[in-house]
């Protein structure tokens, strides 16, 4: 008989973990940690499954949107202006 009062397996929480996991390099690292020992990239923080959540790029995104913005302008300037 299972016992109410113990945690199952398949539902672990992030307080459940002493380490995390680098979703780069798979090195372990402290809860605490913001960047990674090994492989100096930003982590966040830990998952259901013990990795470290990587942050979302927010200056990737904005450098890939101008650029599409850039290339559409041209795109009209060059073929469709008369």
């Amino acid at each position: 008989m299972v016992n109410p009062d113990q945690k199952s397996r398949s539902k672990l929480d992030s307080d459940d973990y002493l380490t995390k996991k680098c979703p780069h390099c798979y090195a372990y690292l402290p809860l605490q940690a913001k960047v990674c020992t090994a492989c100096q990239k930003k982590v966040g923080e830990v998952d259901k499954l013990g990795f470290a959540e990587k942050p979302v790029d927010w200056w990737g995104y904005l450098i890939a949107v101008v650029s599409i913005a850039g290339f559409v302008y041209f795109m009209w300037w060059g073929f469709f202006r008369e």
